[in-house]
Formats: C-alpha cells, structure tokens, sequence
C-alpha cells in the first residue's frame, strides 16, 4: 500500500505483524530496532509523528544516538497502536478493514461480538454473568462516552444466553438499534378467569395441534406483541412472590430503558425465516442481503416459522427426533428453535448455532432438503448429506450447545467446518464439551487438521501460582486491610484498590486470555487466541485458512502463511 499520512488509521497486515522501537542491546550496549509489540491481522493501527528521539522515556546517552533516532526508520512509519508507540513496516499494514468475531470467554454460554467490514457492531448472545460486558466495557473505552451497537442477538431465552445483556441495557451510555430475539418468551399461562398458572405445558405460551404436531402459536413477533405481554403483569410476574421471570424482566428492563426521552433500545422483536429482509433467496439480516455491495451477507435459517391457521408458528420439538410430535419438551423446543445464522463474506462462510439439538437438526434437513430424512428405507444418508451442503456447509462454524453430545452425525458431516468454535465454561455439570462430540467434530470436519477451538481452554489456569504475581491475591490483602481499618477514607480507598486488583485478574482470564479471535478479508482467515506467557514477538496462538488450489478454505501452518506472505510482500511471486 502506499505510506499513510500522519492521522490515517490502517490495519496490521497478514497473518500477522510487529511494532518495532529501538531497545538497547544488554551486551554491546549498543541500541537496536527490535519487536515490542506482536499485532494480529486487522488491528486497528493510528499513523502518528512520533519520534523515539524526542520520548522522555526514550533510552539515549549520546547525540549521535539521538542523531540516530530522530526520524522514522527506512520504509516503516510511526503509529500508535494497543497501548504502545514505535514504528511499524508500510508492507506490515493494510488499507481495509476486515469482518471481525470474537468469542468472548463468557464462562458456561455463548457470547460473540460481530464487527462487519463495514463497521457496524452486533452482539450475538452475551452469557451468563457479566463477561461480556466487561469484554466490551474495555474494547469500547470503558463506555465513557455513548455507544450504539447495530444489534443484539438472543438466540434463544436460556439464561446462559441472553443475561448477560442485563449489564449492558443497566448501562446509560449503551444502546442499540435492535434486539432480536426468537419469539419464544417463557411466561405463566393466564386463564379466562385471571388465574395465573406455572404448569410446564404453558410456559412457552399458547399451543396447537394439527394433523398430530404440536405449535407454538403465542410467539412474540413485533415490539408491540412484547409491549402488549409485559402490560399483563399476571404473565410474567409471579403472584406469590411478586419475583419476575427473569427473560421478560431484561425484555421490560430494555423497553423502558431511555435517554433524554428516547427509547435506548427502540425496537425488539422476532428475528426468523418469516422476520427479517426478505428476499428470493430467503431472510436476511437487515442490510445484509445478497445484494449487498460489500459482498457479505447474514442469511437467517432459523427458527423456521410456519403457518397454521393464517398464523406464524413452529412446531415443537421432543427429546428424540421426530417426523411429528404431539408432546412439548419445553427445552429442546426453545433451543432447537434458536435463531440460526450463516454469514457469507465473499468466498469465507460462518454459522452462528446457538443451542441446536438432533431433534431441531433433523427438521431443519428435512425442511431445507425436502427428503424424508426421518426414514432411512427411502433416503439414504449420503444423499440427505449432499443435499443439504449448499444451505449448511461452512468454513467456519460455532458449536451447537457448547460441545453438548446432543446431536446428529448427518449434520456434522453437512456443516464439514474447516474450524469449530465451542464456547464453554468451568463451572457446570454437564461436562462439556463432551469427548465424544470433539471426536465427532474432528471426524466430520474438513481437511487433514480441522480445527477445534475453546473458549474454555484458551483461558487456562496455572497449575501454581506466586503470590506477588497474582492480582487476586493482593486485592484480597488490601481488602483485608480495609476490614482492619477504623478509618472511614483510608477504608474507602483500601478497598478501591482491592476492586481495582481484582477487576485486573477478571480482565486478564477473560477479556485478554479466553477470546477465540477470528479476522477475514473475505478470501483468506485467521484464527487466534492470546498466549497466557507471551513475549514482545509472539502474542498470539495463530491458525490460517487458505484456499488450496483454488478449492475450500483448509487449514495451512502459519509458519507456511507466512512466507509466502513474505515472499509477496518482497514482489517475488
């Protein structure tokens, strides 16, 4: 590219890049440009007229090393980038921004944030606690100032999915322009009479049978269906105990949550193959269909609605697959029905599963293929399989339900991902993810090394820790103090510093150490996570996806990556 002007913000190159400042050699004393910081593709870099020669901090002890110093080394400029100053390579930055996702460590549920090549920010499900609003809080400048993000996606009402977002709609500085949801809100049947019930069978809210299936018929479709249900106390607020279930408590927390009369979040409703932009092709993220000039595209494949009776529905799911089922099983419903999205960017694909189960994936073959998949005397698997591809086949994919073993073997091998996401936690019961599903995984994924990624391993512990090293520990001794301590001021600024070492070991295990970022041009990928021991030359655990000879994306050694990228940097291919 050509050499950015000071005030112009670039990006780092591929597969990855370096900052470089001059570092005084230990031995001969002398200094030397050496790596202080490793980039991954598409950080965001600021060309600046810095100049080591006039940094206070800078090391120089003679005039002829400030002499040296004093103006940007041949063929690199200066820039500001993640916290340090230097110079960086022209051939090392790019002009374009790239599609972006990370998935956050938001301990046990899902959590990713979606920045498209141009530029706008959705949040597809947001965990449990408050991960991923610390994970945001730090990336967007502690939401000093206001922040609108494009979209937020709740797959699906399972907590571990949507409350993380309670920290965010509690937070005046944060808005968005939509929640999407799908149309499933949990609730207490209501009868004639106004008597609330908590019976399992109406907590997805009203059913219908037709020809032996079973529906949801009371879906939540518009803003105004939800403004409609929360006016209906009784629907969603236990008279007992006046608590109130906790998903329609963050839908009424958004819907009333404002700035300076303006609903912060001014649109909520559902997102399926009936709610979205509709085109030939199928429903699309708004601004996302295919004619999209960017080239990328965010197809919604499910939950698929259907009509009965003049009325959007869908079907409900039992715990084993089913060509038709007359029962509800109110958690394989709500997850089968989680909103399914595939993004294409140009020639690199992703799906984002939510928590997909065998019975939800059977259907949705069944329904894209229109084979009887539920019948193995008239269809074989192989067909089904092949069928399907062209819907659900993708470079990239995030695993269904966290590595759960629920699920078919007939989907896998249709998904046939070069990459597998799985987001998991620590602290749960159910042993995810399973050894048989990352069995499975790498079995049916694609190439000769596909990969499997985890938010829960890429945020490992040390086996033992030195107490001075340890942000936890010495938050606990100020906290300790400040228990001690009769003084009402010397208590209060004891137990700020306490909070302050303990928000610095939250940050490290999560927002630097449990993130599976991914970066793409729409042509080549990146996969990467942050080393628990880095060093000022390699930060990152890097993985690339490259086209060979002209077929799918497969995985290629970085060390491979790299040198062609060399070799065309360097004009010699």
């Amino acid at each position: 590219m050509k050499t950015p002007k000071k005030g112009e913000v670039v990006w780092a190159g591929y597969p990855s890049a370096h900052v470089f400042n001059y570092v005084r050699n230990s031995k001969s004393k002398k200094l030397k440009l050496s790596r202080i910081k490793h980039l991954l593709w598409g950080d965001w870099v600021k060309v600046t007229n810095y100049a080591y020669a006039t940094d206070p901090k800078a090391d120089l002890r003679s005039s002829a090393e400030k002499t040296q110093t004093n103006k940007a080394p041949a063929k690199m400029v200066p820039v500001r980038v993640r916290g340090v100053s230097g110079y960086m390579f022209v051939e090392d930055l790019q002009p374009n921004q790239l599609l972006e996702i990370v998935f956050v460590d938001v301990g046990q549920g899902d959590g990713a944030l979606m920045v498209t090549p141009d530029d706008r920010k959705y949040i597809i499900d947001a965990g449990v606690g408050d991960n991923m609003y610390r994970y945001l809080k730090w990336r967007f400048a502690g939401f000093k100032s206001d922040t609108d993000f494009d979209g937020f996606i709740i797959t699906h009402p399972d907590q571990d999915h949507y409350y993380g977002f309670s920290d965010l709609v509690n937070d005046p500085n944060v808005s968005s322009q939509a929640i999407w949801h799908n149309g499933i809100v949990e609730q207490f049947g209501v009868s004639s009479s106004g008597k609330q019930s908590t019976a399992k069978s109406v907590l997805l809210g009203k059913t219908k049978k037709v020809s032996g299936q079973k529906y949801l018929t009371g879906l939540v479709e518009t803003d105004k269906d939800l403004r409609d249900l929360l006016k209906d106390k009784k629907r969603w607020i236990k008279q007992t105990t006046g608590k109130s279930k906790r998903f329609p408590g963050l839908l009424n927390d958004a819907l009333l949550a404002k700035d300076e009369g303006k609903r912060r979040f001014p649109n909520i409703q559902m997102l399926s193959t009936k709610h979205g932009e509709i085109h030939p092709e199928g429903s699309f993220l708004t601004g996302y269909g295919p004619d999209n000039v960017d080239g990328c595209t965010i197809q919604i494949l499910g939950p698929v609605v259907e009509d009965i009776s003049g009325s959007s529905a869908l079907r409900t799911f039992s715990k084993k697959p089913k060509e038709t089922t007359a029962e509800l099983d109110t958690s394989k419903t709500k997850n089968g029905h989680s909103v399914l999205l595939k993004l294409n960017y140009k020639n690199v694909s992703v799906m984002f599963g939510g928590d997909l189960n065998s019975s939800a994936e059977m259907f949705l073959l069944g329904h894209y293929t229109g084979l009887p998949v539920y019948d193995p005397t008239q269809v074989r698997v192989d067909e089904v399989v092949e069928a399907a591809k062209p819907t659900f086949r993708v470079d990239i994919a995030k695993s269904c339900h966290h590595g759960s073993a629920d699920f078919t073997d007939h989907f896998l091998e249709t998904v046939n991902a070069a990459a597998t996401v799985i987001s998991s936690g620590d602290n749960e019961s159910h042993g995810h993810p399973r050894s048989d599903t990352l069995g499975a995984l790498g079995h049916h994924g694609r190439g000769a090394r596909s990969l499997i990624f985890s938010t829960e391993l890429a945020r490992s512990t040390n086996e033992f820790s030195r107490r001075k090293d340890s942000p936890w520990f010495q938050g606990a001794q100020f906290k300790a103090q400040a228990e001690a301590e009769t003084d009402t001021a010397k208590k209060a600024a004891l137990l700020k510093k306490a909070e302050g070492k303990f928000e610095l070991d939250r940050k490290r295990n999560v927002t630097v150490y449990g993130a599976i970022n991914i970066r793409s041009d729409g042509e080549k990928v990146v996969l990467a996570y942050m080393l628990e021991k880095p060093s000022k030359s390699r930060r990152w655990d890097i993985y690339t996806l490259e086209s060979i000879a002209g077929g799918a994306l497969q995985y290629k050694n970085v060390k491979d990556a790299e040198k062609q990228e060399e070799k065309r940097r360097n004009n010699r291919i």
